[in-house]
């Protein structure tokens, strides 16, 4: 114990100088671990959530002469377009084929979609069935592309733009110089893929008679 001057007593700390400021610093250095790994685990999660989930591109369309008609396939062609009209392949299997018929012209629009999932696509001339992909679409994605289409003697037939959001989703659309177009909205890329099946078989047919 130890006197002090008004003749109270107190106690006298076991503790050196020494080991007091070894608890303290152990203390910090905890109280440094846990705010460096808040830190850490906040900036992991921020950058997982900006950063984009990559999607293959889908497949260049060579566009050629269709093959010829075969059963358990749904063959689509739009009549506006007449014998200039580009033909798309959805076997019945993969695919369930809706005609859509309308007051005004173009009369006639094809939504398809997958047995599989709701993923749907739309096949039509009108350019305002696609105008979400045309404007919309590419502002708010990560990455957007367009390229040309080509027919076998390598003349420019169309355009096919395409892109993904940052949860990944992929968009499509495909405007075809006879004014045909096909477009999907962003789709997860799994459907997406299957849905590029249609766009990709995309054919003129032999003398107009397909």
């Amino acid at each position: 114990m130890e006197q002090m001057a008004d003749g109270r007593t107190e106690p006298i700390s076991d503790r050196s100088p020494g080991q007091t400021l070894r608890r303290h610093s152990t203390k910090w250095l905890v109280s440094l671990a846990v705010a460096v790994l808040l830190v850490s685990t906040l900036a992991i999660h921020l950058r997982l959530r900006r950063s984009p989930h990559l999607t293959n591109a889908p497949l260049a369309i060579a566009i050629s002469a269709c093959p010829e008609t075969t059963p358990g396939v749904h063959h689509i062609r739009d009549a506006f377009s007449g014998i200039r009209g580009i033909r798309f392949d959805a076997p019945d299997d993969v695919f369930m084929v809706s005609r859509v018929n309308r007051d005004m012209p173009p009369e006639t629009m094809y939504v398809v979609t997958l047995k599989s999932a709701n993923a749907k696509i739309v096949v039509s001339p009108d350019e305002a069935d696609f105008k979400d992909l045309e404007i919309a679409y590419p502002v708010f994605s990560e990455h957007v592309e367009k390229r040309n289409i080509r027919d076998s003697t390598g003349r420019v037939f169309g355009t096919d733009s395409w892109g993904y959001l940052h949860t990944g989703e992929r968009w499509r659309y495909t405007r075809f110089s006879t004014g045909d177009a096909v477009g999907y909205e962003p789709t997860p890329p799994n459907q997406a893929d299957q849905l590029d099946r249609l766009v990709n078989s995309a054919c003129f047919p032999r003398n107009g008679s397909q």
